[in-house]
């Protein structure tokens, strides 16, 4: 009797050891990870191994803002190594000097709220701005989102803000970052109801949770060449390129 209740006694104490075993052991998880073919409501994912129509339009276009001095023309985009090169250059075109690329979501993939994630290497030369940037789904100037703004002539500042309007007065609200080197970074823009946040590398590096837009909006890359800011160019740096190695769009309440 003692040696039964003995083997009894030890069985209860392995099934015991055995479930405390399984409810220790991590659950395996599983990923699935879908590239989006056709992006409408869902997600933007593109690793530049060529051009998606789907996803950009190839502006060509002068008379730009800002007193820029560019034209914005399809051949100064290209897809080279898995890798978005848009090229400032100086050439004589259209009555213009100067030729350079910009590429737009607007009217092919149109969000309110979500993530913005991309690899990028802005473009070095005096008189250049490497932008980033959200602009309203209606065709209005603001709010404006910049999710990165660098000048050639300082390739390691990064500048990132909104600019808005307050009873009809244009206002900014703006950081800088500055990187320890000019190569390739990750930049992310977190945008939410009521709060912007921007990380580059992973490090969040501004947070504004004042002025969120709270309208549809589209992405603009582009790389612009003299006007306000940039002012005039250095022109022995021509031909330059801003490098976007991917980019990925999740709207609010979408996954991978």
């Amino acid at each position: 009797m003692i040696l039964k209740r003995w083997f009894k006694g030890s069985i209860f104490i392995l099934i015991l050891i055995a479930f405390y075993i399984i409810l220790q052991k991590p659950p395996v998880k599983q990923y699935n990870i879908n590239i989006i073919k056709e992006p409408h409501d869902l997600i933007l994912v593109d690793d530049f191994a060529g051009f998606k129509g789907a996803y950009w339009n190839i502006v060509e276009q002068g008379n730009n803002y800002n007193n820029e001095l560019q034209y914005y023309k399809s051949d100064n985009i290209l897809y080279k190594n898995g890798t978005l090169v848009i090229t400032a250059d100086k050439e004589n075109y259209k009555d213009y000097t100067y030729t350079s690329g910009l590429i737009t979501t607007q009217g092919k993939f149109e969000f309110l709220y979500g993530k913005i994630i991309f690899k990028a290497k802005p473009a070095p030369g005096k008189g250049l701005l490497s932008a980033v940037w959200l602009l309203p789904k209606d065709g209005s100037l603001y709010p404006e989102i910049d999710i990165i703004e660098v000048l050639g002539e300082k390739p390691s500042e990064i500048w990132m803000g909104v600019h808005y309007l307050d009873n009809q007065q244009l206002k900014s609200n703006f950081q800088t970052f500055i990187q320890k080197d000019n190569s390739f970074a990750i930049y992310e823009l977190h945008w939410e109801k009521n709060e912007l946040r921007w990380y580059v590398n992973g490090e969040l590096v501004h947070r504004n949770n004042k002025n969120s837009p709270h309208q549809e909006m589209y992405l603009l890359i582009n790389l612009a060449i003299g006007g306000n800011w940039p002012k005039k160019p250095d022109d022995n740096i021509f031909p330059s390129s801003f490098l976007v190695d991917y980019i990925i769009i999740i709207p609010e309440n979408r996954t991978l």
